[in-house]
């Protein structure tokens, strides 16, 4: 990587960890336009932030040129478990965090949503009508809140959220930034991936 990244206080953590039951493999180590799913991620990040962190399941499973890899220590899987492991490991005063099946992130929609942070303890977009919880920034007073929910056996974004100060960002925010849209697709079947890998674009 040369230069200076655009967000250099703050990191990315990439979720990996979580069941692909749709796919019927790992979705994180699926073959991606020459490299894997999860590097495909961890590349289009790791021009913009201090570090990338990879949450994995195992260690081994994962590898990526571009990011750090880190392992589960914990029973519990889910989004909630990557979250704590990646802003406990950061430090970083905020961090993005998305999922490894979501290549197609924009850096001009992150680099917007950087903007937004201040006073509150997450930064959430909106896109086609959802809340997008794995496209959104964390500040590291989320993590006491998520360790808590751990322990009650809570692996719920939404949960921790429910008890956090949440900046939610209106899709009309973004829609002068070329692509946008594209920033939130997510590889969630194998008939996605699959189109994903014969459209030359985005």
């Amino acid at each position: 990587m040369s230069g200076k990244p655009a967000l250099p206080e703050l990191d990315a953590v990439v979720l990996a960890g979580g069941d692909s039951r749709c796919m019927g493999s790992d979705k994180a180590t699926l073959p991606f336009r020459g490299t894997t799913l999860v590097d495909a991620v961890a590349g289009v990040l790791a021009p913009m932030f201090r570090r990338v962190l990879v949450i994995a399941r195992e260690p081994g499973l994962v590898t990526s040129a571009n990011a750090e890899i880190l392992t589960d220590d914990r029973p519990l899987h889910g989004p909630l478990v990557g979250l704590a492991r990646g802003l406990a490991h950061s430090g970083a005063p905020w961090c993005f965090v998305t999922a490894c099946d979501m290549p197609f992130i924009q850096p001009a929609v992150v680099q917007e949503m950087a903007a937004h942070l201040g006073d509150c303890d997450a930064v959430v977009p909106e896109n086609g009508g959802r809340l997008q919880y794995l496209h959104a920034f964390y500040s590291q007073s989320c993590l006491p809140r998520a360790e808590a929910l751990l322990e009650q056996g809570s692996t719920s974004l939404r949960a921790l959220l429910s008890q956090c100060e949440v900046t939610q960002l209106d899709e009309d925010i973004f829609r002068h930034l070329p692509n946008a849209g594209q920033s939130f697709l997510d590889l969630d079947t194998t008939e996605e991936y699959r189109s994903a890998l014969d459209d030359p674009s985005p």
